[in-house]
Parts: structure tokens; sequence; C-alpha cells
């Protein structure tokens, strides 16, 4: 309730309760207690505190007191206001001397992250899932950007274990995205490298340049054959052949990261600002959502499977 309707409100009752006072005219009385009560200072009235107090007796209306919030390291009650910065009200605790902000509790239980966890992959924005879930936009982004980063170096880790295989077929394809900058051009191109190992997602973002592409060859195991188009830097590759009759595959998981992560879905309003958030992004949806482009079963691809079944029941 604000100043000017508190002050209407206690002007009634006075007024039906049949006060006069003397030397003050009863309408600022009224909203003088109106300013006591919320704890609004008010001095350009005149009235002294006796009459103040006098008033607000005989109404039987107490100031509300303001709760202050326990100190967080010794728990104590003893606290007291310390001013206030960028908008936040400082305490101090007069048993240990700590300083502290009275901050609310942004907490979540482990259903509730890997309740975030699955909205995100599945297209919703970290602003989006901020109203549903009713959590601050920085405490949904910080949950997002540091479980990808324990998926995408889990995913760096286990990579290295499965360069001893051998793959069958890789299919290696690029795909578009961009990038918002906020100084210079209003977009900068982004590509997503991606390859198929008997059907396991291998990826790296960059440019389209041979530089990024040499990234993710190094990352990928041995293969039998290599299926590309004809873009020229595949040309290195041993056992090439450059066909898009066998880039179905790699076409249809570029298809499924657009599907499930809105920032690759080129809309406005869900958009890229950071490469590394793509990178973390790919890594998070490889691990909660794992997927072998592949029906035959080969060493690989089960050895991949055991070492992202085990990534995942250790991310939440």
């Amino acid at each position: 309730m604000d100043l000017t309707t508190l002050a209407q409100l206690i002007l009634l009752i006075l007024r039906n309760l049949n006060f006069k006072p003397r030397k003050h005219k009863l309408e600022d009385i009224a909203y003088a207690i109106a300013a006591y009560l919320l704890g609004v200072q008010v001095t350009k009235l005149g009235i002294p505190p006796s009459t103040l107090y006098y008033y607000t007796k005989k109404l039987g209306i107490k100031r509300r007191r303001e709760e202050k919030p326990p100190c967080p390291s010794c728990n104590s009650n003893k606290v007291i206001k310390n001013g206030s910065s960028r908008g936040k009200a400082k305490y101090k605790c007069k048993t240990c001397g700590r300083t502290f902000y009275q901050t609310s509790n942004h907490k979540m239980s482990r259903e509730q992250k890997e309740r975030i966890l699955n909205e995100y992959l599945n297209r919703a924005s970290i602003r989006g899932i901020a109203r549903v879930e009713g959590k601050p936009l920085t405490t949904v982004y910080s949950l997002i950007k540091r479980k990808g980063i324990e998926a995408y170096v889990n995913l760096l880790v286990l990579q290295e274990q499965l360069k001893s295989f051998t793959a069958k077929v890789t299919v290696i394809d690029e795909s578009w995205t961009y990038l918002r900058v906020r100084h210079g051009p209003k977009r900068e191109n982004l590509w997503i490298w991606n390859a198929l190992a008997d059907g396991l997602p291998f990826f790296t973002t960059g440019d389209r340049d041979y530089k990024t592409f040499s990234f993710l060859l190094n990352s990928l195991p041995k293969s039998e054959v290599n299926y590309t188009d004809d873009y020229s830097v595949y040309q290195v590759l041993d056992n090439h052949i450059a066909s898009k009759k066998y880039t179905y595959t790699v076409e249809s998981y570029n298809s499924y990261c657009r599907a499930h992560l809105a920032r690759l879905a080129r809309d406005t309003r869900a958009v890229n600002r950071s490469e590394r958030m793509v990178d973390y992004s790919l890594a998070l949806l490889n691990v909660m959502y794992p997927h072998v482009f592949s029906r035959e079963k080969t060493p690989l691809n089960e050895a991949y499977w055991k070492g992202v079944q085990n990534i995942r029941e250790n991310l939440i």
C-alpha cells in the first residue's frame, strides 16, 4: 500500500472517530501517521512527536517493525542495518561483526535442476525457463553453463579414450549459425563441424577453414571409410568418398541439434552471444539425450554409450 492510499484510510478513520485537533489539520496528521507507519521520513509537516504519538495511541495502531534476516555465519538475531549498496540493504551482525546482504534463497533441488536442463534441451529459451521456474535469469544461465562445462570436459576425456578404436564409417559435414556480437557488425558467422563415427557425434566450432577442421580431425578415431561432400578441405582424408548420397545421416544430426536447441534455430529471439556456449549446449545435448545415429552395433559405439551414461549419472 502506498503512502497516499494509507493516509486517506487513516483520515477516514479519524473523521469517523470525530477527532478535532486544535493546532494541526486532520489531513496533515493522517499523512504524518501514514508516513510513520511506512517508515517514510516527513519533515515539512511540522507535527511534534508527542502529537503523533498521541493520535497513533488513540487509534490503537503500532508501527510494523521490519524483519531483519539472521546472520548467515553465526545465525544470530542481533543484526542492525548498515547502509545499502546498489539498491540492496546491508546488515551487520553485532555478534561476529560480519556485514552481509539480504538475498533470496536461489537453491534448487536435484529434480528442478534436471527439469531446467530438459527444458533448455527442448528448445526453451533461458529467459523463458526463468519465468516458468520462478528463478532469476542469471541463476538459470549459471546452472546451464556450469553443467555444460562439465559435460564438455567429460566428453573430451571420453573422446581421447575412444581414439584406440577404429570406426567402420565416418560421415563429416558442417552447418552454419551465427553470433550476435555487441560491437562491430551485428552478426558473425559461426560454423559447426559435425562428424558421425559409427553413428557417434563429434563436433567442433569455429570458421569454415582447414584450421578448424583439423581440430575435429584430431579428435576422431581412425576410420575405414570417410564420407563427405565435395568441400575442398576434405581432400586430406584417407579412404575418402565425396558424395552427398552418403551424408544424409550427419545432415539428420544437424537437424536434430536445431530441433532441440533454441540458440541454433535461426530466430532473432534466441541467438548466440558466445561461441563457448554453443559448445557447452551441444555437449549437454549429447550427454542428456545420447543418441547413436547407426543401427549397427560396434565396439566403438558400445564403449561410447557406456561412457556417456556414466557422465549423465554424475552430471546432476
